[in-house]
């Protein structure tokens, strides 16, 4: 199977191909730990930010939120996270890590960062600032596109 991008190929697809590829240093460690690659999303930006508002992670891990619902439902089952409400605003939802799930992310996180050395080691760690930086470039490029309302012909 060839799964080099040409010009006239979709963007789309190169990204998930790309995706696919990074994610192949990853998925074994985030297995080992008896995750789904989206629980693991949540893992990590929880880890990152210590309590968090239920839309701001559905944003940051790209879960939907009906989706990040169930998944929560089953990572605090599991004690991994807590979901709490201010007694202020019974609207809003924050989710934080449990002592366990800031556990399982420290021991997840030594054999991430082999991976990412991994990587750079290949790939090397100019063309890994390099693709970071498109790939940021890029991503504000398609916020802006969404912030702007859709004119009407």
């Amino acid at each position: 199977m060839n799964f080099g991008v040409t010009m006239h190929d979709s963007l789309t697809i190169a990204l998930l191909q790309a995706r696919e590829a990074a994610m192949s240093y990853f998925r074994p460690i985030v297995k080992r730990h008896n995750l789904t690659e989206q629980q693991w999303r949540i893992v990590r930006v929880l880890a990152e930010n210590p309590s968090m508002d239920f839309h701001d992670l559905a944003f940051r891990t790209c879960i939907l939120r009906p989706s990040l619902t169930g998944i929560l439902t089953r990572m605090e089952r599991d004690g991994l996270v807590l979901r709490l409400k201010p007694v202020n605003d019974q609207r809003k939802l924050y989710v934080s890590l449990t002592k366990a799930g800031n556990t399982l992310y420290e021991h997840a996180q030594a054999q991430v960062e082999e991976a990412y050395q991994r990587i750079e080691a290949e790939f090397t760690p100019e063309k890994m600032q390099q693709l970071t930086a498109l790939l940021e470039e890029f991503i504000t490029l398609g916020n802006r596109q969404n912030a702007e309302p859709e004119e009407l012909d």
